[in-house]
């Protein structure tokens, strides 16, 4: 597998964190400590420090309050990996980005696979395979 620019591995699963919130860093870690997976996290703003992070790598989007903008931006973090067949899978981590999910879900299965609650949990429970 080879890496691309923007650190996804090609044919790999890579977790969308919609938002920024104290479950979205749980939920990145808990991926990179068990399949170490790198998350990438689209949200409005974050302190300098939390940016710091080995888990995500960060998106800044200028207004989640547009739809429009969020919209566009995932359509083009997909577009831009689509070459490298990675799943994108897209995980809501706010009251709010679920409600934007459900919003938009037809336009974004388009592009991505989204979690359900059931999904999140079991892809935090499930270890990593070990080696034979």
């Amino acid at each position: 597998m080879d890496f691309l620019a923007n650190d996804v591995l090609s044919g790999e699963l890579s977790p969308i964190l919609l938002g920024y919130s104290a479950n979205a860093g749980n939920l990145s870690r808990r991926l990179f400590h068990r399949h170490r997976l790198i998350s990438h996290v689209f949200c409005e703003r974050v302190s300098f420090l939390r940016r710091l992070s080995l888990t995500m790598k960060f998106h800044f989007v200028c207004s989640f309050s547009h739809d429009e903008l969020l919209l566009t931006a995932l359509e083009d973090f997909a577009d831009a990996n689509r070459a490298s067949e990675v799943i994108l899978y897209l995980i809501p981590t706010t009251t709010a980005t679920s409600a934007f999910v459900a919003r938009h879900r037809e336009r974004l299965e388009t592009r991505f696979v989204i979690a359900s609650a059931d999904d999140i949990r079991r892809l935090c429970e499930i270890s990593p395979l070990s080696s034979q």
